[in-house]
């Protein structure tokens, strides 16, 4: 292979001086490269990290919502009447025997009349008053007020009257 004359004339040092000067300034090219690679990483895994947190934040939403949804159509289906609270009180108390159980209208502060349900139970144990308390909470009401007694008579049994609403 034959060189052209006019790179003959050009001396060893500049061409040692070309290539250096394409070294370093491929050097330099690949570090500003590697620096925008590695901020380029630094912010997809930022931007993952943050959508897996909107993912966790929307499962747990569906979850909520789900559940919001089941004690809905649970509390729904029982609705507020005197035979649904008297079979609860039927399935809870076996010692303890049904006083009284009477509507009751029930007006919470700065809110609305609710309709109520009292409750008035005798001689039972406390922990058929626990379980009718579950009870009534999983069938979707809630207890606003509950007085148990101790009557002179029986020392062991408690004498329970609680107002129920709905949730």
């Amino acid at each position: 292979m034959k060189i052209p004359p006019a790179l003959l004339l050009v001396s060893e040092r500049v061409w040692l001086l070309v290539f250096m000067g394409i070294f370093f300034l491929s050097a330099a090219a690949i570090y500003v490269i590697r620096i925008d690679a590695r901020t380029a990483e630094q912010r997809i895994a930022a931007k993952q990290k943050e959508v897996a947190s909107v993912l966790k934040l929307k499962d747990v939403y569906e979850a909520r919502k789900r559940a919001l949804e089941k004690s809905n159509e649970k509390s729904e289906s029982v609705g507020m009447s005197l035979a649904s609270v008297e079979s609860i009180v039927g399935k809870t108390f076996a010692a303890g025997r049904l006083a009284a159980l009477k509507p009751a209208a029930l007006r919470e502060e700065r809110g609305p009349q609710q309709m109520a349900i009292e409750v008035s139970v005798t001689g039972a144990p406390l922990g058929e008053i626990t379980s009718f308390l579950k009870e009534a909470r999983s069938a979707g009401f809630r207890v606003t007020k509950l007085q148990l007694t101790v009557p002179q008579t029986n020392a062991t049994a408690i004498d329970m009257r609680a107002i129920l609403v709905q949730v």
